[in-house]
């Protein structure tokens, strides 16, 4: 699969809590590099898996975890820099 052009919800949730991929796959139970796959692209597990609902659950996300795979617009002065 292509890298998307904007980033993942999944990275942006992520990101807000000053989590590293290695943080959030320990809290998801999960290896380092699935998570990284998703987050590039390389990788888009079925909306409704097992997976999709531990990353959810470790995030604290409350809305459908298959959200967490929709790009997110990047901020304007992020996309200008």
């Amino acid at each position: 699969m292509v890298r998307p052009a904007a980033r993942l919800r999944l990275t942006q949730e992520r990101e807000v809590r000053g989590w590293s991929r290695t943080d959030l796959a320990r809290r998801a139970n999960m290896q380092n590099s699935r998570v990284g796959q998703i987050e590039n692209g390389r990788a888009v597990p079925p909306q409704d898996s097992v997976e999709m609902l531990r990353l959810a659950m470790a995030l604290e996300y409350r809305g459908n975890p298959a959200d967490l795979l929709k790009p997110v617009e990047e901020p304007a002065e992020a996309a200008t820099a």
